[in-house]
């Protein structure tokens, strides 16, 4: 019931602080988010970023709970469908995942990058593998943490 709320908030904009029509957007409050999602999911332009990491965090604290709840039922397909719906909608680049990685990445990529430049310049002959390896250290991780999930 619950998801069937969020979805429908998502989807169709349903019960978030204005309506959406053909006139436009009529909001009774707050900060239209500057994301252009409103042709898939009009529901999203009503939402701020803080109300979206809300959703995301009680969506992902609600499977958790679901996952860890062995007795009256637990988590079931239909309980999994909705997640995936709606962390999909309302998280689509990972950035749940992805927030602490991204914090270190600047500083981890230019240390990769340093090792791949002084393989470059002092064995020439092992700079593919060097290139491959950085490649995949940098990329590696993130691959990982999507696929590991929230």
């Amino acid at each position: 019931s619950a998801y069937e709320k969020i979805a429908a908030i998502i989807t169709e904009g349903k019960g978030v602080g204005g309506e959406i029509d053909y006139k436009g957007v009529a909001l009774n409050r707050g900060y239209v988010s500057d994301e252009d999602t409103s042709i898939y999911n009009p529901g999203l332009t009503l939402l701020t970023e803080s109300e979206k990491e809300r959703l995301v965090s009680a969506v992902i604290d609600a499977r958790k709970t679901g996952l860890a709840n062995t007795k009256g039922g637990g988590w079931n397909d239909n309980n999994q469908v909705a997640y995936d719906f709606l962390k999909e909608k309302l998280d689509p680049l990972h950035m749940t995942e992805l927030r602490g990685y991204l914090s270190i990445l600047p500083i981890y990529g230019a240390v990769w990058y340093l090792v791949a430049l002084g393989v470059q310049q002092n064995a020439r002959e092992g700079f593919p593998f060097a290139y491959l390896l950085g490649v995949a250290g940098v990329f590696g991780p993130a691959i990982v943490l999507i696929l590991l999930g929230p």
